[in-house]
């Protein structure tokens, strides 16, 4: 089912689509015809993640905000450098983007965990300059609205497989339909689900109707959904594409039925910039797809609402009506910039326009506070001048750290055990002389030796080792009576 080089040539026909300044308004169908077919041969680089607005999924997906973000940045004169506009990344709320004069917020699913601090630092953002906030209510995306269109225009072999993931996609949205909720911003506006999914003209879809009074504001008060008296049966393959052929005649009837219209309503407060004509309920109604919202404490700031972001999709984009839309966006964030700006004709400086995207977790969100910031605490060390005092302080403590590890330091005496070293010889022999009588014997041997070696070699007389030289007494002639050798032999003489 994969033709070779359906990957290089999908990439690269969507990325035309996310340029719509490269394509006319006359070859807008035949490109999404080309890039539904290159799709169709293999969907191994497929890309259906919502939310995105650069990298390669705001660029390849098909509902992703690549193109609307690269027709934001398109300028309508190229002889004036001050409608230029610049796009990146916004990744937290922060002072950084109070040079910004606008800001897309597109969140991928709705509550955050701290929308109530988000929206307040959107509140104060708007009141300290005219700015423009754009909000675009989270939906299901356009990869059901890919595959329907992908279902009519596949080659027979293939159509079997598409109806098959249409299907897939139409069983994943009945399954989330009970469990979606107002999306309700503050007290600026309330978007409430609608009772089904409506396929507008030139491959958009809407989830989701505009109020700015909490109350609904279609014809019917009390719609009733369409899946009321939904019951479960089972069928087989040829009966659930039956059923799937007949609920896509069906939705194409009711957008036949009902003609594109861009109507501008004036009013205060909550405005409907753009509003179209559709069919629900077998009633005729206005479906607000694009509203503004001022407040006083705002001064000339303003929030522009795009009802589902399957209106600006990058499959959406590939028609007229999301292009026209964009278009829209971009001329209210220009008159709004521009407007409050005195020296607007001597500035070059192009627009700032930060895309903001979101889920359920918490967006980072850092709080400066005003004047000069001061360091306190362990803070001071990274000051001048403690900073140059800490960081030699550093570098001594880990070369001292270092040094202390066996594997690194200064060199270390190892102490061998040798039987031929004389020291080990006078050890033994102290040992030795210790044990052989305390002061009287041994010691008193080794004390009288040390002392006569410092008299006779030294020629020392006095000293801690030097000991009182003993006199030696004369030798006295032995009596009689104490050579007993000497009277027993004068004894044997005189018996003789």
């Amino acid at each position: 089912m994969k033709m070779k080089g359906t990957k290089t040539l999908s990439i690269t026909m969507l990325s035309m689509a996310t340029q719509p300044s490269m394509i006319p308004a006359s070859g807008m169908h035949v490109l999404a015809a080309c890039l539904l077919l290159a799709f169709l041969s293999g969907c191994s680089s497929f890309h259906t993640e919502y939310g995105e607005s650069s990298g390669v999924d705001g660029k390849q997906s098909v509902s992703g905000f690549g193109a609307f973000r690269s027709l934001l940045e398109e300028s309508p004169d190229t002889t004036k450098p001050e409608d230029t506009i610049k796009t990146r990344d916004l990744g937290r709320l922060s002072s950084r983007a109070d040079k910004l004069d606008a800001i897309v917020w597109i969140p991928q699913a709705w509550p955050p965990l701290n929308d109530r601090s988000a929206t307040q630092w959107m509140e104060r953002w708007l009141s300290d300059q005219p700015r423009t906030l754009v909000f675009v209510v989270p939906d299901g995306g356009s990869t059901e609205a890919y595959f329907r269109e992908a279902a009519e225009l596949a080659e027979p072999a293939q159509r079997l497989e598409y109806r098959r993931r249409l299907a897939t996609q139409i069983n994943d949205r009945l399954l989330e339909a009970g469990n979606r909720k107002d999306v309700r911003v503050k007290n600026w506006f309330i978007a409430r689900p609608l009772p089904y999914r409506l396929f507008l003209p030139n491959r958009r879809v809407a989830d989701y109707q505009l109020s700015d009074d909490f109350e609904l504001i279609l014809a019917d008060p009390n719609p009733e959904s369409e899946w009321e008296d939904f019951d479960l049966v089972e069928m087989d393959d040829e009966e659930l594409y039956a059923e799937i052929d007949a609920m896509i005649e069906d939705e194409y009837e009711q957008e036949a039925e009902g003609e594109e219209e861009y109507i501008p309503v004036d009013s205060t407060g909550f405005e409907s910039l753009l509003q179209e004509s559709v069919t629900l309920n077998s009633k005729t109604t206005q479906l607000t797809t694009l509203a503004k919202i001022q407040d006083e404490q705002w001064g000339r700031s303003q929030v522009l609402v795009v009802t589902s972001g399957g209106l600006l999709t990058n499959f959406a984009m590939t028609g007229p009506a999301a292009n026209e839309l964009a278009t829209e966006i971009q001329d209210q964030i220009r008159l709004v910039s521009r407007e409050g700006d005195l020296s607007a004709d001597e500035s070059e400086e192009p627009l700032q326009v930060g895309f903001l995207s979101s889920d359920d977790t918490a967006i980072p969100i850092s709080n400066a506070k005003p004047g000069a910031p001061t360091s306190t605490g362990m803070e001071l060390l990274t000051t001048w001048p403690l900073s140059l005092v800490t960081m030699h302080g550093l570098f001594l403590g880990v070369v001292i750290c270092l040094m202390l590890l066996p594997a690194f330091g200064r060199p270390r005496a190892v102490r061998h055990n040798r039987t031929t070293h004389f020291g080990n010889h006078l050890s033994a022999m102290a040992t030795l002389m210790r044990r052989s009588g305390g002061s009287g014997g041994g010691i008193l041997f080794a004390k009288r030796k040390i002392s006569q070696y410092l008299r006779i070699v030294r020629g020392e007389t006095s000293g801690p080792w030097v000991l009182p030289e003993q006199v030696d007494e004369p030798t006295k002639p032995a009596s009689p009576e104490s050579n007993p050798t000497e009277t027993k032999t004068t004894a044997s003489e005189s018996s003789k």
